[in-house]
């Protein structure tokens, strides 16, 4: 894998680019979040043995699957089978394709806080079956995943963070970190991309992960719902499970 800056939130495997433990992240009424509570990561389905041994040595015992069903059944979790785990498949999307990045901008645009938009707007029922499944999830680590980490996960991240306080500047910057990380990654995607045709310009846009990108989204988020955990309660999640969301990552349940 391509060398990138040090990140103490990075749990560096052979069969994982960007696992990372939302930990340590400043909250705006005081404090960080807890470590070795959540974690967010790509798709797992490449780890090895050791790999395996790391995560449940660090606690995991929740993995969330927000892949569609066609991603889950070329790319098998790793982890799905374990009787140490409990594996739940939470699809954001039945299908995700760069299509669904594409609808309604245009080419010379960044898609992806259209996406996103989007995606808060007409995923509201999923994202709050998510957060639940965080909330509820038996003690010890939840990890939840998509295929690159970057965009189902990245925007469950910002609101999972969002509704725990964590300061604006840090969600950015958990957001883009992922752009390091998969660099690996995004040239796999982009040489498949090749073979199949696909116009590579328009897909490396939707591969990116910039701060500006997530800086949209949360002012859009603001703009239009409020905070994350006003965005939350619109979508069905009680006062009591936000807080028991907010207590996985602070202790303040």
């Amino acid at each position: 894998m391509t060398d990138a800056p040090t990140d103490f939130r990075h749990i560096v495997l052979s069969g994982a680019y960007n696992i990372r433990d939302l930990g340590g992240y400043r909250r705006k009424d005081g404090g960080t979040t807890r470590h070795e509570r959540v974690f967010r990561a790509d798709s797992p389905h490449r780890l090895e043995p050791e790999d395996i041994d790391t995560l449940l040595g660090s606690g995991l015992r929740t993995v969330i699957d927000l892949r569609a069903p066609h991603e889950t059944k070329s790319a098998p979790s790793a982890l799905g089978e374990l009787d140490a785990i409990d594996y739940l498949h939470l699809p954001l999307y039945d299908a995700l394709a760069p299509g669904h990045m594409h609808q309604g901008t245009s080419a010379a645009e960044d898609p992806l806080p259209a996406f996103y938009a989007r995606t808060l707007d007409t995923r509201g029922p999923q994202i709050a079956e998510v957060m639940q499944a965080i909330a509820e999830a038996d003690p010890g680590v939840v990890l939840f995943h998509c295929t690159a980490g970057k965009d189902r996960t990245g925007l469950i991240s910002a609101l999972l963070l969002g509704n725990a306080g964590v300061e604006d500047e840090d969600i950015v910057a958990d957001y883009a970190r992922t752009e390091h990380l998969i660099s690996d990654l995004v040239a796999e995607f982009l040489d498949l991309a090749r073979e199949n045709g696909t116009d590579l310009d328009a897909y490396r846009r939707v591969l990116r992960a910039r701060p500006e990108t997530m800086r949209k989204v949360l002012a859009d988020l603001s703009k239009r719902y409020g905070t994350a955990e006003e965005y939350l309660a619109g979508i069905g999640m009680t006062a009591e499970a936000r807080s028991r969301s907010k207590g996985r990552l602070t202790d303040d349940s």
